[in-house]
Formats: structure tokens, sequence, C-alpha cells
């Protein structure tokens, strides 16, 4: 606002919008001249007249105002920051101040707090005829698919790569802040966090199976992963079966083995066994279960039984109609696994004959270019009749009947009873380490000498 006193003056002066309304006259219009008479100076009331309006006032009384313009001063309308007022950076420094909050709520905290009370959600997901209501925010945390999708207000997942409850554990995951994942239902997520692109559930799912799983849990494992076609991408558990493949050969699921999860199988030295003969039986019963359709396959499959450790007594009477069922001699015959029958007997004679001359029957693998064959895993079950090394001098029969009855056998047991099994492992594989138990039936046992 501008002033209006001169450099100098000594009388005070007011503006126009400070001096009180009822003491103010209208501006005089340009070039009328001021009423000077009847003024004095004595203090007598002065009457003026503007415009039609009258004031009284002493002029004693308002001797120190300076007289109003002839013409009104323009009002120019300023802000405080014009003015040169500024906010302060800061509040005062005091000892408690009153503006700063104490416990406030962890924003975090309310966040985690309302996704898994549910409250407001902003996404459907719909699988099959299932429908969870999410937060769309929380899936794009750690999924890359839902990463890389626009944002919908209801989204379909197949339910051949998520089912339902899957998705239900790992919305479940995703809340929590240390998860553990359920044996049941394990390979449905470990499928859908591949489908979804979640790496860290994945990764979770691959330690869990690594370190989790053995014997007739990675057997059960497999039969999962296979109705889920995961069965490719799984066959390793077969590699973790041990003193439980016996009771896996006694059961459906090995007659339904695909032939490159058997050959698998078959080919693992981790395999309990009580003889190498099991194994070869293992692999009659598979090719026997639809001949028809597998007889073509005879040979790949009898390349995985180690011949070499199978008595030569027992070779023999693999090829003689009458000593082996019908179901053997359909695999003996072939012209192939003939072949590996008299190599079985060729090294087992031969080791028979250098017996502890373990230099010179090494120096005969060499000139033969034979190979000494890995040792399974061997076991000692007393209620197995056939328990016999090579030079075992119980020479008990052991025809595919009785490898037929001993499953039965094992079918009967307790679902732990392969925990009992005992290793029996022998140098070399040739003595007979079975405290043997002659079995009259499954059922009676009669002790007798150690072999």
């Amino acid at each position: 606002m501008r002033s209006l006193q001169d450099q100098g003056d000594t009388e005070d002066s007011y503006s126009d919008s400070a001096f009180p309304s009822y003491y103010q006259e209208e501006s005089l219009e340009e070039g009328e001249q001021e009423q000077t008479e009847g003024s004095n100076c004595s203090g007598d009331s002065v009457e003026s007249e503007a415009n039609g309006s009258v004031l009284l006032y002493n002029n004693t009384a308002l001797s120190h105002v300076a007289p109003l313009p002839s013409k009104a001063a323009a009002y120019k309308e300023r802000s405080l920051f014009s003015l040169g007022y500024i906010a302060p950076d800061k509040w005062p420094t005091l000892e408690k101040t009153p503006c700063q909050m104490k416990n406030k709520p962890n924003l975090y905290e309310l966040l985690v707090k309302m996704a898994k009370d549910r409250l407001r959600t902003d996404t459907v997901i719909k699988i099959g005829d299932c429908q969870f209501p999410v937060h769309f925010m929380v899936l794009r945390s750690y999924s890359q698919s839902f990463r890389d999708a626009g944002y919908e207000l209801q989204l379909e997942l197949p339910e051949n790569q998520v089912t339902p409850r899957c998705f239900s554990l790992i919305y479940d995951w995703m809340l929590t802040d240390k998860p553990l994942l359920p044996r049941l239902g394990l390979l449905e997520v470990l499928r859908a966090a591949k489908f979804l692109k979640m790496t860290q559930l994945e990764r979770q799912c691959e330690n869990c199976l690594l370190d989790g799983c053995r014997e007739d849990a990675a057997a059960l494992l497999y039969v999962e992963a296979r109705r889920l076609d995961m069965e490719r991408s799984q066959r390793r558990f077969l590699q973790r079966i041990s003193k439980f493949f016996l009771t896996l050969v006694a059961s459906e699921e090995f007659l339904d083995l695909p032939l490159k999860a058997l050959l698998l199988l078959l080919n693992s030295s981790m395999l309990g066994v009580n003889s190498e003969l099991e194994v070869f039986m293992s692999a009659v019963r598979w090719l026997n279960f639809h001949w028809p359709q597998r007889q073509d396959k005879v040979t790949e499959v009898t390349s995985c039984v180690r011949f070499p450790l199978i008595a030569p007594w027992h070779l023999v009477r693999l090829q003689n109609s009458e000593f082996s069922a019908l179901e053997v001699l359909r695999v003996s015959s072939v012209s192939d696994v003939r072949q590996q029958i008299h190599n079985g007997i060729a090294y087992t004679t031969t080791r028979i004959y250098y017996g502890v001359d373990q230099e010179g029957f090494k120096r005969h693998l060499l000139k033969t270019a034979m190979s000494t064959p890995e040792q399974r895993t061997w076991i000692f079950d007393p209620a197995c009749g056939h328990h016999h090394r090579i030079n075992c001098k119980v020479a008990l029969d052991f025809s595919y009947q009785a490898f037929i009855e001993y499953l039965n056998h094992l079918q009967a047991q307790p679902t732990h009873y392969w925990q009992s099994l005992e290793s029996a492992m022998a140098p070399n594989g040739v003595e007979c380490l079975n405290r043997h138990h002659l079995i009259q039936s499954l059922d009676s046992l009669e002790p007798t000498n150690q072999c």
C-alpha cells in the first residue's frame, strides 16, 4: 500500500481504507474547489457538503489528521509472501514437540492385516467352479506371470495347471512370513509354481523334494507325478528307492511303469534285494504283464540285470524247461538273453575258480575284456527262503513261483515292514551272508545252520 506521508512531515497520515467510514467523504469531482467559506481555525464546527452528504467534526479534535487528498489513492492487493513472510522449514525446537505422534500404526502391518483378512480385495481368481477374492498386488509381488498380465477384475487359471487346493496353498504361502509347505499337494504346488513363474516357491519345493523323500515317500511321489503329467521330470524319485524296492514290485504301480522309468529303476545300485535273481524275476513280472505289447522290449529290460552276480547253477536252471515257469522261459529263450546268461555263467565260474587269487582274476578280466559288475544294496529278510550267495552250500531252488509267493508275503505285511530289513553287504558279493532260516512256509520258520 502506498504511503501518504512525505519524508519530513510531522503529521501522521491515514489511508482512505484505514479511516473510519463515518469520517470519510466521497471524492470530489475533478476541478471542484474545496469549500472554504465558513471555515475557521478557532475550533468551531465546520459543515461540509459533498455530493449531498454532510459531515460534522471538530477541527481541534482532528487537527492531527492529514487532510484527505482530492483524489482517492488506488488500493493494490498483495499477498503475505510478497510482503516477505515465509513459512518456517522446521518446528521450533522444544523439549516436547506436540506435533510428533507416538505409536503410529506400521503401514506394512496394516497392509498385511488387510491382505490376510481379505479386506477390500480387488481381483477374483476363477479356477473351474471355484472363485478366490484376492489382492492383485500380492499376486504380482511373487509371480512373474501376474506381473506380465494386465490388471483385470477377474482372471481365470487353467485347472490342469493350478488346482483350487493348490492356489489356496500358494496364496497362503504368499501371506505368511515363514511358510511351510505341506507334503500333501507338494507336487501340485511345484507344477503351479512353474506355470506362474514363481522362482522362490519353485526353489523351496525342490529343496523339500531333495531332502525329505526316500523309499516309500519317493515311490508315492513318483506315482503322484504320473497322475499330474509330471512323470518325466520326477523319475529321479525312483533312484531313491532301496529297501522298499521289493514292496514296490509287489504292487500294481510297478506293473504300470513306463519303459524308461523301469530301466532307470532296475539300473540303480541302490536297489535293496536278497539276490540279483530277484531283479531278473522282477523284470520277468513286468514283461509278462502285457507280453504281446512288451515282448519286443525283452533285451532292453534284461540288460539291466547283472547276471554275473547270480550263482551259475541258478543261471543254468533259467533255461531249463523242467525247472522254469512259462513266464521265465518266454524271456530266457530270447537269443540276446541267452547270451547274457552265458556271459554271467562264464564270469561266476571264473570267479569261483580263482578263489582268493584276486590278482589272477583281475588279469583274466583284462585279458577277456570282462568287467566287474557293481554290487547292489544287499539286504537280509528272515522270511526270504532264497537268500543265498554264489558259494552257499544251501542251494534252495529259486523259482518264479517262489518269488510270487514271497511278493504275496510282502503284501500281507504292515506298511513299515520294509524298514525292518537288515543290510547284508558282502565283500565282492561272493559269500552267503544269510544267517539262514530254511522256510517250510512263509508263516513258519525253522532256524538252521548259518551258511
